[in-house]
């Protein structure tokens, strides 16, 4: 029974990633909607990382550091579409790594009008 406990303590430690869910879009002004899609496809991570319980970096990954080097990737970038965020994380006790990755499109917001249409409609 001993030579169970190693490999099922393995796989205890081994870590896990899921998907936190998605959305449409990510703008950091929530009036613009028209978009330019600039490179799609594109992903950026936050990490921090500990061995022996002794972290490399201070504070914990976030998505706002993710988000933006997403959109340090191109000048013109200010949004993305489409996005996916996970959350990463492996705990073996001597190295212990957790991650938010962001994916999606990279956009830039472009303003539209609406202009009304005269003459249609009841008189």
């Amino acid at each position: 029974m001993r030579w169970l406990v190693a490999p099922v303590a393995a796989l205890a430690l081994a870590g896990c990633s899921a998907s936190l869910g998605s959305a449409g879009v990510l703008l950091p002004d929530a009036d613009a909607v028209g978009v330019k899609l600039l490179r799609p496809g594109v992903s950026a991570q936050s990490c921090r990382v500990s061995i022996v319980g002794i972290p490399l970096d201070a504070g914990d990954p976030s998505l706002q550091e993710a988000t933006a080097r997403m959109l340090a990737l191109d000048a013109e970038a200010n949004a993305l579409t489409d996005a996916d965020v996970r959350w990463e994380h492996v705990v073996t006790g001597l190295y212990n790594r957790r991650c938010i990755e962001v994916r999606g499109n990279l956009v830039r917001t472009i303003s539209s009008v609406t202009i009304p249409m005269v003459g249609h409609g009841p008189h």
